[in-house]
């Protein structure tokens, strides 16, 4: 079987680059070794939030606000194109922090003032006004008006179906073990014991991307971060912004749905979700927002960040083999990431011109690394 490009994994960033490619007139085939968008991309948030997630004016900031700035668009034209509603959201983030850890709090906002970021500290009666629900507690507040959220699952209905509109080709519980080089180049995968050919190659296998069999060639190490998370039933309005307090964020569906994560553990592969871990998110949520001790359990879940060693993307293209292209590694921000990621690496793969954005990213590094050690 011959495709144009072969694309391991089939979560957000995977299934985009697919489409773009397939719009493009390429013949595009994405294999999967379970079922489509169920690991990290299933298992999100959905925040949209650089300024709560990193703490300086670096490259991965800066690939992350570029990439904030693309969605609106993104997931416009996933909605013109399939009439589904990924849920959207730029109402903004509240950063907030009680007496113990304010001062914290506010040293890692004055950066942000600093920096020119749009940043706004809140009195009591502000945050009431936009929060009624939170605590009376809190000691520190700040409003993060270009912080913004999308329903991932529902983003991935949208791509899913896009994906299938424009003729990708899906192959699900596909295992693929092998990346197929011959005289130095990448010529296709081996999945399920079966060859199949492509010059291009992308590895957007998430947490998954370093277990592949490529002999006597370095392939950059990502390892899975588990997240666990709950999910609890409100009023409709019981939140309208989505609260990020010390490593909790309790961010709000339209629905009243209120989604609570997230823990960090490195327990490898391992998915279950622990009467420890749920006992933290709960307690931190309800110790900011006293209300959801009445809220209903819908779910509970947890799933695989994918991290490198410098928790930085993987993205671009081999530095020893032509045709095998990264798309990976985005730890925390893989649904942040996406509208960036399937530009960039569509681009490169189109033209073979590489975006300055993909410099500080590029799995050489990894390779300077190992020879340096």
């Amino acid at each position: 079987m011959q495709s144009d490009i072969i694309i391991i994994g089939g979560g957000l960033i995977g299934c985009s680059i697919a489409i773009e490619l397939a719009k493009g007139g390429l013949k595009v085939s994405v294999f999967d070794r379970g079922q489509l968008m169920k690991e990290a991309s299933w298992a999100a948030a959905g925040m949209l939030a650089p300024q709560s997630e990193l703490n300086a004016i670096t490259p991965m900031f800066l690939l992350c606000q570029k990439s904030l700035q693309l969605y609106k668009g993104f997931v416009s034209k996933l909605q013109e194109f399939t009439g589904l509603d990924p849920c959207y959201r730029n109402e903004g983030f509240l950063q907030l922090a009680f007496e113990e850890t304010a001062k914290a709090l506010d040293k890692n906002m004055a950066w942000q003032i600093d920096a020119g970021l749009r940043v706004e500290k809140l009195t009591s009666s502000q945050l009431k006004k936009l929060s009624p629900t939170v605590s009376n507690k809190v000691a520190s507040a700040y409003y993060l008006p270009d912080e913004h959220q999308v329903d991932n699952r529902k983003l991935a209905e949208c791509i899913l179906t896009m994906a299938e509109m424009v003729g990708v080709k899906f192959y699900l519980g596909a295992q693929v073990t092998e990346i197929c080089i011959e005289q130095n180049k990448v010529v296709g995968i081996v999945a399920n014991g079966e060859r199949y050919y492509s010059a291009k190659v992308v590895n957007a296998a998430g947490s998954w991307a370093s277990l592949f069999n490529l002999p006597k060639h370095f392939l950059p190490e990502v390892k899975p971060v588990r997240g666990q998370m709950i999910a609890l039933k409100t009023e409709a309005g019981t939140l309208e912004h989505t609260l990020h307090f010390g490593s909790i964020y309790l961010v709000p569906r339209k629905d009243g749905k209120i989604i609570i994560g997230s823990t960090t553990e490195h327990v490898g592969y391992d998915k279950r979700v622990t009467p420890q871990g749920l006992e933290v998110l709960l307690s931190q949520a309800q110790k900011i927002v006293p209300k959801l001790a009445s809220a209903s359990f819908i779910e509970a879940w947890a799933g695989l960040r994918p991290a490198t060693s410098d928790l930085l993307p993987v993205l671009g293209e081999h530095p020893q083999l032509p045709g095998l292209i990264f798309a990976t590694g985005h730890y925390r921000n893989g649904i942040l990431l996406t509208p960036i990621t399937s530009s960039l690496i569509t681009d490169f793969i189109v033209t073979g011109q590489t975006s300055e954005m993909l410099e500080d990213f590029s799995p050489s590094r990894f390779m300077l690394t190992a020879k340096a050690s």
